[in-house]
């Protein structure tokens, strides 16, 4: 494709209804992966401050706790191989950086398959302060290990040639796997529809309203339609219905995709208005993540075809060695539309672009300012690097040098190198192009060149000075040989080719003794020079797509006209043809099993998680998995029930008071005023009043949970114990002498909330006492 104007609308890309229907847009993959990375970063931040409460044998369920009463033999879990904080906050970095892998597409199926792990590993260490949120998340990882994630927008699509350049690529993909993980966002809304069995939801459609009433969930958007009874009423006919009855969008037999497209974004803004009305903690961005998967080609094309202007698409980069494809292949991923055209710079010379390169790398480039790494002068330079760019470190030109690492062309035809490429590269970024303005200032400009001088001269010392060994200066001897070896290469191609081309080619004998003199030749040196050349075939060879090794391989044994050619004779080239003829075969019968390894697994999970739902609801199908399967299910985790605020939200309102006695009688009060972070008592006279602000009483999500199984959740008198342990011994390491707590009572209080916007107390309970250690009688 050559360097004139491109059209901003490109058609869309040719997909069926069916690959409609139950493909997957690899562009919604690259978007779903991300997110998933992200949420997985923020979810171990927000961790992170209670590692010591929730996952340490220091906290309030130690290792023992959890294995007598909240473990099941079919989990799996790092964590709980690990009880000191030191040990957890290990365990989170490392995820924290298999979360950031995944956000940048870093060998991003293994890095889904191990975020998964940590997900089901934590979640199995304190499953008591597990919600919805984290179900969903790990169902979705589970599915998206067998997924294509790394595909586009990713550091695995960037590196994945040896060679840049513009590629038409096939986004939709449709199998098993692809099915099934839109099966599991569907099974979210309609069994959390078949299980909003209440009035509430029904009958009245009261349930927005008192689920807009909880104080630790509700927002301050709230107190703008809390008055609006009919807009409630709407709202609830339409989060149930749409629930339940809202995916017949995805299979629309007319207009398709756009009706798809409609029923994906009426879920995504289902989840967006969730989050703003209500604090669910990872909830809401993790069900809008998975509505990702359900928008079609037709979006996605739409969109990019948004994003196109010829400032963006008219655009054009040339990039030359290794530091040169690095950049290149970061920026084209993930900063411009993959419209735009990248290659090697040319391999002629042009007196309009003034562009030169020889055939023995992409080195010897000429910018409009004047020549610019030339190395016509230094044939046999000692100082070439693995990338066949030979590096002058002489301080005086190095920076000239690095700025043509890559060349930017613009829609104007100007060439830029340097910062004024980088600019350039923002104006045509779709993501940056609001930087401009900024780095175009002088004073921005002046700076800007100055660091991006350091980060050149310190990415050539850390890649030639650290990462390379160099190479034995070669004697005048020495290269003589090595000329005369490549003379007579050429020679012999020449004549090859003249031969063939009068239909007479035959095998030459004379190639079979002139290689075993050449090979004593480079016996002789082998150990004194850096064979660049044949670093540059093994990356030709493995860089090679399975159709083009095979086309290349013709019955004569011609590959292409290359340096690979100078330096292989013919019977050896034909061996080489055979050998990736078998490298093909093995590569196509691994990809098969590994497909078919991949579909098995996603079906045999979406009949754990419809066999799962089906035994905690009637479904209405007769679908139940055997207790003998159960196993299989806990181990991977399929295990969920969609039943948040079913079968109809809470009317009651809750909150604690933590009433106790210090050592030397002082009655104190530890919830109110956040008196479980802070540690600082509330004295005597204290109110038992809820507390205003309510939320930050509590902390985050996670303590939430904690105080909700308090007087709802299973197993509450281990919790209770657990807790009260735990606030004996933060307090008491914080506070000496007569200011220690010596014991307290949890109770719970609590009122009815009534449709008049009114509200009744109920009456309280004391749940549990607590002595933190015996007094000595006096």
């Amino acid at each position: 494709m050559g360097l004139g104007v491109v059209n901003k609308k490109q058609p869309t890309t040719p997909v069926s209804k069916f690959q409609t229907m139950f493909g997957v847009d690899k562009r919604a993959l690259a978007a779903f992966r991300v997110c998933i990375g992200l949420i997985g970063i923020y979810d171990i931040i927000e961790r992170w401050p209670d590692i010591k409460a929730h996952y340490s044998d220091e906290g309030i369920l130690p290792r023992s706790t959890v294995s007598e009463v909240f473990w099941n033999k079919s989990w799996f879990s790092f964590h709980m191989m690990i009880g000191s904080v030191e040990g957890i906050q290990v365990l989170f970095l490392i995820n924290l950086l298999v979360c950031f892998f995944l956000t940048i597409g870093y060998r991003s199926r293994l890095n889904m398959f191990l975020h998964y792990l940590f997900v089901i590993s934590l979640q199995a260490r304190n499953n008591v302060v597990g919600h919805g949120g984290d179900v969903y998340l790990r169902v979705i990882s589970f599915f998206g290990i067998f997924l294509p994630l790394g595909s586009v927008f990713s550091i695995d699509s960037a590196f994945k040639r040896p060679v840049l350049r513009l590629e038409k690529k096939k986004f939709v993909l449709t199998n098993f796997v692809t099915f099934s993980i839109i099966c599991q966002v569907i099974f979210l809304y309609v069994f959390s529809y078949v299980h909003k069995t209440g009035d509430e939801w029904r009958v009245d459609y009261t349930a927005s309203y008192y689920a807009l009433q909880l104080d630790y969930f509700r927002t301050f958007l709230v107190d703008y339609i809390i008055e609006f009874p009919n807009v409630l009423k709407l709202m609830t006919v339409l989060v149930l219905y749409y629930e339940g009855f809202g995916a017949v969008l995805f299979f629309s037999p007319i207009f398709t995709a756009p009706i798809r497209t409609l029923g994906a974004f009426g879920f995504t803004m289902l989840h967006i208005g969730f989050g703003a009305f209500m604090r669910l903690g990872i909830f809401s961005p993790t069900c809008a993540t998975g509505t990702l998967v359900i928008y079609p080609t037709w979006f996605w094309d739409k969109l990019f075809n948004y994003l196109r202007t010829r400032e963006r698409t008219d655009f054009k980069i040339y990039y030359n060695g290794r530091h040169g494809y690095n950049i290149t292949a970061l920026v084209s991923t993930f900063l411009l539309l993959p419209d735009v055209e990248i290659s090697p710079t040319p391999i002629f010379s042009d007196e309009e672009c003034c562009f030169i390169q020889t055939n023995n790398g992409l080195h010897n480039i000429f910018s409009p300012s004047g020549l610019v790494g030339n190395n016509n002068n230094h044939h046999h330079s000692n100082n070439s690097n693995s990338d066949g760019a030979n590096l002058n470190h002489d301080s005086d030109h190095i920076n000239e040098k690095l700025n043509n690492w890559i060349i930017t062309r613009d829609i104007k035809g100007n060439q830029h190198t340097g910062y004024k490429a980088m600019v350039s590269i923002c104006k045509a970024s779709p993501i940056l192009w609001p930087l401009v303005s900024i780095l175009e200032l002088p004073v921005v400009t002046l700076y800007g060149k100055k660091v991006l001088k350091i980060m050149e001269r310190i990415i050539v010392f850390i890649s030639d000075d650290i990462l390379v060994l160099k190479p034995k200066s070669l004697t005048e001897e020495q290269q003589r040989q090595i000329q005369q070896i490549q003379n007579q290469k050429q020679q012999q191609l020449l004549q090859k080719r003249k031969e063939f081309l009068n239909g007479s080619l035959d095998s030459n004998e004379d190639n079979n003794n002139n290689n075993n003199s050449n090979n004593n030749i480079n016996n002789s040196i082998n150990n004194s020079i850096n064979n660049n050349s044949n670093n540059n075939n093994n990356l030709l060879l493995h860089g090679i797509d399975d159709d083009d090794t095979i086309s290349n391989c013709s019955s004569n044994g011609f590959i292409n006209n290359n340096e690979y050619t100078l330096l292989k004779s013919e019977e050896q080239k034909e061996i080489d043809c055979s050998y990736q003829r078998k490298v093909v075969r093995n590569k196509r019968v691994k990809r098969m099993f590994k497909g078919l390894l991949f579909n098995v697994c996603a079906i045999m999970g979406i009949v754990f998680a419809l066999g799962w739902n089906c035994n905690n609801v009637n479904c209405g199908i007769p679908m139940t998995l055997p207790q003998s399967m159960n196993w299989l299910v806990f181990m991977t985790r399929m295990d969920q029930m969609w039943s948040m605020f079913s079968p109809r939200p809470p009317a009651q309102h809750w909150w604690y008071t933590f009433e106790g006695e210090l050592d030397d009688g002082t009655l104190v009060e530890l919830w109110n005023n956040q008196g479980l972070f802070t540690w600082i008592p509330n004295v005597e006279p204290y109110t038992r009043d809820k507390p205003n602000p309510y939320p930050e009483c509590i902390g985050n999500h996670r303590w939430f949970k904690v105080y909700e199984n308090l007087n709802s959740g299973g197993s509450f008198e281990t919790i209770r114990m657990g807790l009260g342990k735990w606030i004996c011994r933060e307090y008491n390491t914080r506070h000496i002498e007569h200011e220690r707590l010596h014991r307290f009572n949890i109770v719970f209080r609590n009122e009815q909330q009534h449709l008049n916007n009114t509200r009744s107390p109920l009456p309280d309970q004391i749940l549990w006492q607590h002595i933190c250690y015996n007094k000595p009688q006096n």
